[in-house]
């Protein structure tokens, strides 16, 4: 079993918590990368833990998507969140751990290769002690396992001015998991606020020539690309059509079947004046189990409907603070084995 794209027969999977998730003091990859739109006094003041009431409805709903995904015969792993409230340094940085709630994000599994990222966000540097004993587990059934060169996060890797362009100079090699969309021997990166250029460049080099790593500017600056552009099966790839248009599509996907998907409705509105994690967009994050299935928002009617239009039957289920907590179906798990089709 490997885990070379996102449709194949899904077999193992980790799914996250919302336990610990907070809003860390700002510092300048909190403000640069992740809330480039609010103001740091702000931030300041909402700073610490989300409302125990958001925790746990985000959690029930995480159980049921657990649940979900044992009845339908995959094998769930959940974070180990012994280290949540951990203070965090190094000789450059000081900050606390900030969440276990996106194990996509800093992971990336490519064939049978774990590949922790080297992310700019300060409070995630430890996040993947979360799920060390499942990458043990792994490793010892004879995954390579590979960690990026931790960085050191200057405030020379961030731009100054970030208006309208992505967040990271070239100083360091830094980029999240989530950058990246797996389409077998094809790599799709993003250069964003949470990747530069020297991250894809890494990953190239270390992935050799038998997989080619696109790198794109100019589609989608903000972060990560699960909520632009979803792979479902071979041949077919679902778009963001506010982000993506025939001109500026990436050219590995120029050949496929499209589905386009125009507005994102009835994503939660949070009845708190803590700042949005996330676009409305959130909304098309969902989940592939295999080629002809899929967890989708329950709001995303547009979504079923076109998925089920082509073959793909859909499971509505919901996150209920998706676009608070920055992250729905896709970011919230990590598949680790995916059974191809013979």
């Amino acid at each position: 079993m490997t885990c070379n794209n996102d449709w194949d027969e899904l077999e193992e999977i980790i799914v996250g918590t919302a336990t610990s998730i907070n809003i860390p003091d700002p510092n300048i990859s909190m403000m640069k990368c992740q809330f480039p739109e609010y103001k740091e006094e702000y931030v300041k003041s909402v700073a610490g833990y989300y409302p125990q009431q958001i925790v746990d409805e985000q959690n029930e709903d995480l159980e049921i998507l657990s649940n979900t995904l044992k009845s339908l015969g995959v094998k769930v792993h959940r974070p180990d969140t012994q280290y949540e409230k951990a203070e965090i340094k190094s000789p450059t940085w000081e900050g606390k751990n900030w969440q276990y709630y996106s194990p996509r994000d800093l992971t990336i599994i490519i064939d049978d290769m774990i590949i922790e990222t080297p992310t700019p966000h300060i409070n995630r540097q430890f996040e993947t002690w979360g799920y060390r004993d499942i990458f043990t587990k792994l490793f010892k059934e004879g995954y390579k396992w590979l960690k990026a060169p931790v960085p050191m996060l200057f405030d020379k890797n961030y731009r100054e001015d970030t208006k309208g362009v992505p967040a990271l100079n070239n100083e360091e090699i830094l980029f999240e998991a989530a950058n990246c969309v797996r389409a077998n021997d094809d790599i799709l990166y993003q250069i964003s606020n949470t990747g530069n250029r020297l991250g894809g460049e890494w990953l190239q080099s270390i992935l050799g020539d038998k997989y080619k790593v696109h790198i794109t500017e100019g589609l989608y600056s903000y972060a990560h690309l699960d909520s632009t552009i979803l792979p479902v099966r071979e041949g077919l790839v679902v778009y963001n059509g506010t982000r993506v248009t025939l001109d500026n599509e990436p050219e590995m996907f120029k050949s496929w079947d499209k589905i386009w998907i125009n507005e994102c409705k009835g994503t939660a509105t949070p009845s708190t004046n803590l700042p949005w994690g996330a676009s409305e967009w959130i909304g098309m994050n969902f989940l592939s189990i295999n080629p002809n299935l899929a967890i989708v928002d329950k709001k995303q009617i547009e979504i079923h409907e076109k998925l089920n239009a082509v073959g793909i039957e859909t499971i509505p289920l919901e996150l209920r603070h998706d676009r608070l907590l920055a992250g729905g179906f896709h970011c919230v798990t990590l598949d680790l084995k995916r059974k191809r089709a013979t």
